[in-house]
């Protein structure tokens, strides 16, 4: 099974978007193809990006769409002296992904960021657009 790290705006995508390009990365988690892999912190941006004004969602809403992900996730515990070895992303709200990634022992960490996109180096795993990891992977 493919044990990945989903940046959130992907799973935000996922989860809250009817036409969403990211629906096949939901049916592949549903069908357990595929093992999402987050941590407290990851979780906790989650439920906090989902809260945001634009997407207009009320509390039911957020209840519902994390109940898409919640039984499927595999928790990941952060070590800290492991976590410590990574190389440090430019962008510092992104290196809870990358932490989540090596502890968890992920395929690859998908994501837009541009920041995280960059890290190609240093990494036990790689990054990817989604569509590039869906394409090569059920493509």
């Amino acid at each position: 099974m493919n044990r990945l790290v989903i940046d959130t705006n992907v799973l935000v995508s996922a989860l809250i978007f009817k036409d969403s390009r990211h629906l096949p990365l939901r049916e592949a988690w549903q069908q357990k193809r595929i093992t999402p892999l987050m941590s407290i912190a990851t979780y906790r941006e989650l439920k906090h990006v989902l809260g945001y004004p634009m997407f207009k969602l009320e509390d039911y809403h957020i209840l519902e769409a994390v109940a898409l992900i919640g039984p499927y996730i595999e928790w990941v515990t952060i070590d800290a002296d492991r976590a410590a070895t990574l190389p440090k992303c430019s962008d510092r709200d992104d290196q809870k992904f990358l932490q989540v990634a090596l502890c968890g022992g992920a395929e690859a960490l998908l994501s837009y960021d541009r920041a995280l996109l960059k890290m190609k180096r240093g990494l036990p795993f790689p990054v990817l657009k989604p569509e590039v990891w869906t394409a090569t992977t059920f493509g």
